[in-house]
């Protein structure tokens, strides 16, 4: 082979070095929630009062509702970058709500852990600590008991750059254990770290996020004063089950109605009613009602 091919081949091959790699796709987040353990849990609906489905910052201070822009400023501080989460019924009054946030890195994920521990351990409602197992670091629980005498299990853990929370709520069931479980089969699937969006958490410049999470205990004090906003973050974070909407239904739930009179439940569904994944259910505002 002559100069000039060997010229060729060197140029083909340093051509093929300098190409940029494609970058890494993103993690998909949704199978990193796990799946509720039996059939009976019926997913519950998106609706403009739930946290279903992918969300962002904006999103999930939307959620919480009026007061709760500090909660955006943080999360953009530490680096959030998206989350998702899903919630499902039992019954009448069982509720399971499951949420992943991600962050650019394990130190944001680490402070968005911390200041929901702080939230939850200043809660009025906090009645005990739920014990975490060993399989799963870095976690806490925090049983509440509502107002109304609901029963909540708040539990949250990072790995990585995620944190997760799984949330229960029951009228008379102590559902801790469920929780437990859930936290337990999440964190054994999580990566240690996630590949996120191009360009995402950067919401707050470097320079400002560096000081802020530097100087992260007087951010959380600054959380504790803002007490209203720790109210409606500990009232709202509640997947509650009155918030979950549906037709008007009679006193007694045997009638449903459609704007001129009064129709039986038991005969007939409202049509606009949300109806379950499988098409075989439909949401009342309380309870899941078979079709048919």
């Amino acid at each position: 082979m002559g100069r000039r091919g060997f010229a060729g081949l060197a140029f083909a091959a340093a051509a093929i070095l300098l190409v940029p790699l494609g970058a890494a796709a993103a993690t998909d987040l949704h199978p990193l929630l796990a799946s509720p353990p039996s059939a009976d849990w019926l997913d519950v609906p998106p609706a403009s009062t739930r946290l279903v489905g992918d969300f962002t910052a904006h999103d999930y201070a939307a959620y919480l509702g009026a007061g709760s822009q500090g909660i955006e400023f943080d999360l953009n501080l530490y680096g959030f970058t998206r989350g998702f989460a899903l919630e499902w019924s039992q019954g009448s009054y069982d509720l399971l709500a499951e949420r992943v946030f991600e962050f650019r890195d394990a130190r944001g994920a680490r402070s968005w852990y911390t200041l929901l521990g702080l939230i939850d351990k200043t809660s009025s409602n906090s009645t005990r600590d739920i014990p975490m197992p060993a399989s799963v670091p870095n976690s806490r629980g925090a049983a509440l008991t509502l107002p109304d005498g609901t029963l909540q299990d708040l539990i949250a853990f990072r790995k990585g750059n995620l944190t997760f929370e799984v949330i229960t709520d029951s009228a008379t069931n102590d559902l801790a254990p469920l929780g437990v479980a859930q936290a337990v089969t999440e964190y054994a699937n999580a990566p240690s770290l996630t590949e996120v969006p191009p360009g995402a958490g950067q919401a707050v410049s470097g320079v400002l996020r560096n000081v802020g999470i530097a100087v992260g205990a007087v951010v959380v004090a600054l959380a504790l004063l803002t007490t209203i906003t720790i109210v409606l973050v500990t009232r709202r974070r509640r997947p509650a089950t009155f918030l979950i909407g549906g037709p008007t239904m009679s006193p007694d739930g045997a009638y449903w109605w459609d704007g001129q009179r009064w129709r039986d439940a038991s005969v007939e569904a409202p049509p606009t009613a949300p109806r379950s994944p499988d098409a075989a259910h439909w949401w009342d505002g309380r309870t899941w009602r078979p079709l048919g």
